[in-house]
């Protein structure tokens, strides 16, 4: 045959395949054996042979089906096997084919049923056995056989090789027990120590060997041939192959319960052994990996037949072993293992050994682990992952080694001593972010978490001493949950969900008097945990055992799952739905305090209990509208929460509003909302302020428009179903905090607080009630030191100005977010809105004069929005103009513009907004007395169709002309004097009466003001309201005349001639003594300095003349030099105005001296100038030497006295004119008085020669030669 056609031949092989070749053989091979009679000869007992021999393993199933259809032939035929498989010397022992097939059996979902022909065959060749083990066969083998018969429903479980593994020893070792013979058991012991080479190490099958061979030395009593049996397999293991390992030292720990001594005197041997000592191992680092793998090996297949041991040992000695072991800390070696099987091995261990004290104590023999704290120690370090690994090569590994320790954990902690709080916290810390892992490998991860769970479990358990030191547990284990419970990842909620409600489940049970759920772990009884040691509490009283319901929390943890209820996952919704029921199925069942006690109706709340375990119960079974369901649970959680709860629940509603979920953030809304409407009554106003504060910081915290829309409308219910005002002023607080703490306009998602304005001014029922609250704060005066004398506030601190500026950013919000809702409010509120704006603009006007415009600024702006809301273009107007001058004149035109514009505006709003305003003039803030002076002067302008108004804001007026501010009485006396003309009159009598009073007032502005006003009111005054004080007024003004304010004095020349129109009435002779005592004054002053004086001084004289009844007066007035402003026109004015003036009684012209002479000293130069000009003139024109002569020494020393002396030269050189004058004049009178002297004083008096010729003959040579030295001022 070619080359070519050889390969092709081949290839046809191969392309056949070596399975259909198989498969042909062995229907070949069975129907030999089952159609042909005679080959019954060849094939019996030659079988046998082929079971033994490893080359034909995989043909044993085929041979064992074959076998069984010869048996079942033969004891058909009554033959005997025995006898006949006993005459063939090469046939193998029935030892050697039980050890075979036993072995053979370890797989389960072995190729052509395997194990099933297997134990099959076992029972026909019953015969070859003792007799008692064919009887026993006989009702085990079909057990074994039901187990492995549908090999789909068994590859569902994922335990399922280690339980059949179990079965097989459990098999092996009855069967042994059921022999009964020592020398047939050492005998299969040959046999199976004769069969390591017919099995891979790498195999399962060697691992099962191990444990079978140590199962039957367990039953043999020969310590000699135990001893050599484990040295045997110790040679045929490996130790680096995990199963082989894990199966030494499941057979070795086997071995352990009868011959402990012996296996634990091999262990030590083979640690001291081990060939590594510290430094070795770090030598090892240094060279190759496999130096310290195989290191790890050795270690981890010690430590395993350590923990092996002890799991398997008597309970009896094995108190004594395990503390020798945990107390020499052997274990301590293996901590260093690095591959993550050794380290499984090595937490495998520290597991066996927890479950060899939890075994003992099952039968009645409890003691304490030794450093148990530190075993746990090992044990969490032995679960993380080291620096070194690679992350992608192990992790699965990696999570394998993680899923044993945490069942390692959870048996070290279920056993005493009880876990102490830190070591409880250590071991959580190092767990729970488990929950955190991904989903895949799920069969891994799903393992892993199962067991997480399981050691919350143990740790609820065996971590309190009594009843309330686990409620304490369970609330630290659920609180630790709360990032899984509310985390994005719907895995992670899924498994928190999980957990939460199986820690709740072992916590009912507890309560109730069982431990744990079904199949959990650990296997404590609750006898043991609660009755174990002096510190168990069964002898307390049940009060004291159990917890109260207040130590669940439970408003804190139903607002935790709450929104878990409304959850995207259906899985997720389902738990936390049955985590509630049972939280409130707990609660109902635990005592309650007395003070809680009245609060919980227990009709309604077990009907609410019963509903909502029927929600339970229909979510179990069948889809229901999701909604639906949840509000029945919110409806069910409202009635069960006693009011405790509820406020705790409430205070807990940051994070459940927050969710990371959107529907399911929406939902703990919602239900916030149901809880509010419902019970808002039970909260009290402490409750109602850290409510709000949880809602306001959920509002803050979230950026999504609409979920901070529904925090925003959970507050708005809040404020309507219970105390507004604690409400808005915690919302204004937070304000107030923000705008002084943070820069507003840049906040991520824009101000929640502004929201909150927003929505309330949008709400039917709360947009009155905030924006009263608003203005109440607006005219809350602040807190401020006040000087007592003069009003004045002198501080204010910084948080009332935060308060205020939030008030004030809350208004300007009102105002322009309102909409429809809100600007109705305001229209109905206007007056109320304007007195406060203008009320505070006063007052912040105040601050702003000295430099705090910041308050100003933000009233400004609130100040013009409330213009545009209520339409009010002109006004807006007004305050763009002058709304910031800060000078107090500005700012007062300004309130008056403003209640100008409003008059105008809405003259319906003038009586409401004037009694606010009139109540306001009692404030303690001087600013703002003035601002609502100062409107109340405007609006009383436009209240003559108010009469009982009007009565009552002159009533308010007239008893605030007292008031401490000088602006506060002059704008008072402002607004009196602007009463409507058709009701001024009646009022005429009470006007006059406060101008009088406060042409006497200590400030000059307020004198000002009432001799302003006086000037206004005569205008309209009657002779009868003006006769009896018209004197006082003359008085006041004359003092008035004086001062040195140009407008006083002008004013008040002013008005003492507007006085003239009432000098002819029963007053008039008086009135002309007050002219004549104010003659000098007026005269002097017709040439003052400023203009305004000399024109009112001008009109005034003009008005007087008439009245003063002297001849040739009026004629002066009505000269040129009269109205003319020129000194030397003045001069001339005075010479004929004196020589008119010394014609009159000589009293009254001794009068005009002695003021005139007084004016000498006045305060401007030029009324001195025009006092000397007057006195010399005055003194030329009169004759009488005797009333001369007093005079002329007194102003000759005062000329002399002012040519040397006065700085002025209008002075100096009036006075040389006048001393000039003067000079002549007495030189005159000498010459008079000589020739006087020389005729009989009788003839002159009979001739009637007049004095007044001579006088005015020198009068006119006087005037005919004037002083060049004078000129023009």
């Amino acid at each position: 045959m070619s080359t070519s056609r050889t390969k092709d031949l081949r290839m046809k092989i191969s392309l056949a395949g070596l399975s259909e070749l198989r498969a042909v053989c062995e229907k070949g091979l069975l129907l030999l054996a089952i159609t042909i009679p005679e080959m019954e000869l060849v094939l019996w007992p030659f079988l046998l042979q082929l079971i033994i021999p490893k080359k034909y393993t995989g043909a044993v199933a085929t041979v064992c089906k074959c076998i069984t259809e010869l048996c079942r032939h033969k004891l058909s035929q009554t033959n005997a096997l025995y006898t006949e498989f006993n005459a063939s010397n090469e046939m193998p022992s029935p030892e050697d084919l039980f050890a075979r097939l036993l072995v053979l059996l370890h797989n389960p979902l072995s190729r052509g049923q395997l194990a099933t022909q297997i134990l099959t065959v076992l029972c026909y060749l019953g015969q070859l056995f003792p007799r008692n083990l064919s009887l026993f066969w006989e009702d085990e083998v079909p057990k074994m056989k039901a187990y492995i018969s549908d090999p789909e429903d068994l590859k569902q479980d994922s335990t399922y090789q280690e339980i059949w593994d179990n079965m097989i020893i459990n098999f092996l070792a009855e069967s042994l027990d059921v022999v009964n013979d020592n020398v047939w058991v050492i005998s299969l012991g040959d046999a199976f120590a004769r069969q390591y080479d017919l099995y891979a190490t790498s195999d399962g099958h060697s691992a099962l060997l191990h444990r079978c061979l140590g199962m039957l030395l367990q039953k043999v009593d020969d310590r000699i041939y135990v001893r050599e049996k484990i040295d045997l397999m110790c040679r045929h293991s490996s130790m680096s192959i995990p199963v082989n390992r894990l199966g030494l030292a499941q057979g070795i720990g086997l071995v352990a319960a009868s011959h402990l001594d012996t296996v634990l005197e091999k262990l030590k041997n083979i640690l001291e052994n081990a060939g590594q000592s510290a430094l070795q191992r770090f030598l090892s680092f240094f060279s190759f990996r496999e130096k310290v793998e195989d290191v790890d090996d050795t270690y981890a297949a010690l430590a395993l037949m350590y923990g092996y041991a002890a799991r398997y040992a008597p309970s009896t000695v094995i108190e004594a072993r395990i503390n020798a072991l945990v107390g020499t800390d052997m274990l301590g070696r293996f901590l260093h293992v690095q591959h993550p099987t050794a380290k499984q091995a090595v937490i495998t261990a520290i597991d066996l050994l927890g479950r060899a004290v939890i075994s003992a104590a099952e039968i009645g023999i409890s003691f304490p682990l030794q450093r148990r704290d530190q075993l746990l120690e090992y044990v969490l370090t032995l679960m993380g992952r080291d620096q070194s690994d690679d992350l992608v090569d192990f992790s699965i590994e990696l999570l394998q080694t993680q899923t044993v320790a945490l069942s390692a954990c959870t048996t070290l902690v279920s056993i005493e001593p009880r876990l102490p709080m830190e070591t409880r916290n250590r071991v959580m810390k190092a767990t729970l972010g488990f929950f955190a892992l991904p989903t895949e490998p799920s069969n891994i991860v799903e393992s892993l978490i199962t067991n997480l769970i399981i050691l919350l479990g143990a740790i609820l358990l065996t971590s309190g001493e009594d009843g309330r030191s686990r409620a304490e547990q369970l609330l630290h284990i659920l609180r630790q949950l709360d990032p899984y419970v509310s985390a994005s990842a719907e895995h992670q909620r899924r498994r928190g969900c999980v957990a939460v409600h199986e820690v709740l489940v072992k916590f009912r049970n507890l309560c109730s008097g069982g431990f744990g759920a079904s199949g959990s772990y650990p296997t404590l009884s609750l006898k043991h945990i609660d009755q174990g040691g002096p510190r168990g509490s069964s002898s307390l009283p049940s009060a004291f055992v159990l917890p109260n319901r207040d130590s669940l929390s439970l408003g804190e943890r139903i607002m935790a799952y709450l929104p878990r209820c409304a959850d995207t996952d259906d899985e997720v919704r389902k738990v936390a739905i049955q985590i509630i029921a049972l939280f409130f199925n707990i609660s109902l069942s635990l005592p309650k305090q007395k003070t809680s006690a009245n609060d919980i109706d227990l009709e309604s709340s077990y009907g609410a209990l019963s509903s909502l375990e029927d929600i339970v119960s229909i979510i179990r079974r069948a889809s229901v509208d999701q909604i639906e369901v949840f509000h029945r649970v919110v409806s069910s959680v409202c009635i069960l929460l006693s009011k405790d709860e509820l406020v705790v629940l409430l205070h807990s509603c940051t994070l459940a509003a927050c969710d990371k979920v959107k529907q399911s953030a929406d939902g703990s809304i919602q239900a916030i909302i149901v809880f509010i409407i419902r019970r808002g009554k039970d909260l009290r106003e402490a409750d109602v302020l850290r409510t709000t504060q949880s809602l306001l910081s959920s509002a803050i915290a979230l950026t999504d428009k609409h979920s901070r829309q529904e925090v925003l409308n959970a507050i708005s219910c809040l404020a309507e179903n219970t105390n507004h005002i604690v409400v808005f002023d915690e919302v204004l607080f937070v304000a107030g905090r923000d705008i002084c703490t943070k820069d507003i306009t840049r906040i991520r998602g824009g101000w929640a607080i502004q929201d909150v304005f927003y929505v309330f001014s949008q709400h039917k029922v709360l947009a009155t009630l905030f924006l009263e609250y608003i203005l109440s704060i607006l005219h809350k005066e602040p807190v401020a030191t006040n000087d007592s004398e003069k009003g004045e506030i002198n501080s204010e601190s910084s948080a009332d100005d935060c308060i205020l500026q939030a008030t004030m950013f809350a208004l300007n919000a009102f105002l322009r977010g309102g909409g429809k809702v809100g600007k109705q409010a305001v229209e109905q509120s206007y007056p109320s809105v304007l007195s406060a704006l203008i009320l505070k603009l006063g007052g912040l006007h105040g601050l702003a004069e000295l430099g705090r415009n910041e308050l100003l600024r933000s009233l400004l702006i609130a100040f013009q929005s409330f213009c545009d809301c209520v339409g009010d273009v002109e006004m807006g107007k007004i305050l763009a103009r002058d709304g910031e001058r800060t000078e107090k004149e500005k700012w007062i035109d300004l309130v008056q513009e403003v209640a100008c514009s409003s008059s105008v505006k809405r003259p319906n709003e003038v009586l409401p907004t004037c009694v606010i305003l009139s109540k306001s003039l009692d404030r303690n803030q001087r600013a703002e007395r003035e601002a609502a002076a100062a409107a109340l002067s405007e609006f009383i302008r436009h209240s003559e169709k108010e009469p009982a108004l009007l009565e009552q804001m002159v009533e308010e007026l007239c008893q605030h002309v007292t008031d401490d501010s000088p602006t506060v009485r002059s704008l008072c006396l402002r607004g009196l004097v602007q009463i409507p003309e058709s009701h001024i009159l009646n009022y005429i009598q009470q006007v006059l009466g406060v101008i009088l009073a406060l042409l006497e007032d200590a400030t000059e502005s307020v004198q000002l003001t009432a001799v302003q006003c006086l000037l206004t009111v005569l205008n309209v005054s009657e002779q009868d309201a003006v006769d009896p004080i018209l004197i006082s007024l003359l008085v006041r003004l004359r003092n008035l005349q004086i001062s040195m304010n140009t407008k006083m004095r002008s004013n008040a020349f002013a008005a003492y001639g507007a006085l003239s129109a009432y000098g002819a009435g029963s007053q008039h002779h008086a009135f002309l003594e007050q002219i004549h005592a104010t003659l000098p004054r007026l005269i002097l002053h017709l040439h003052d300095n400023d203009l305004s004086v000399r024109l009112a001084c001008r009109n005034t004289f003009q008005l007087l003349a008439p009245l003063m009844e002297v001849d040739g007066l009026s004629s002066l007035l009505n000269k040129q030099y009269f109205t003319s402003d020129r000194r030397s026109d003045y001069e001339d004015f005075i010479r004929d105005l004196t020589r008119q003036l010394c014609r009159l009684s000589p009293v009254r012209v001794d009068s005009y001296l002695e003021s005139a002479i007084q004016a000498f000293d006045a305060p401007w130069p030029v009324i001195q100038a025009n006092a000397v000009c007057l006195v010399s003139c005055m003194l030329s024109f009169l004759d009488d030497q005797r009333f001369l002569a007093p005079y002329f020494s007194q102003v000759f020393a005062m000329l002399v006295g002012r040519i040397s002396q006065s700085p002025e030269a209008v002075v100096r050189a009036a006075a040389s004119s006048a001393l000039g004058l003067l000079i002549k004049r007495s030189n005159m009178l000498k010459s008079l008085s000589s020739r006087f002297d020389r005729t009989d004083p009788s003839q002159s008096s009979q001739h009637g020669e007049p004095h007044a010729k001579t006088s005015s003959e020198l009068q006119e040579e006087a005037a005919a030669k004037p002083n060049g030295a004078q000129g023009e001022q």
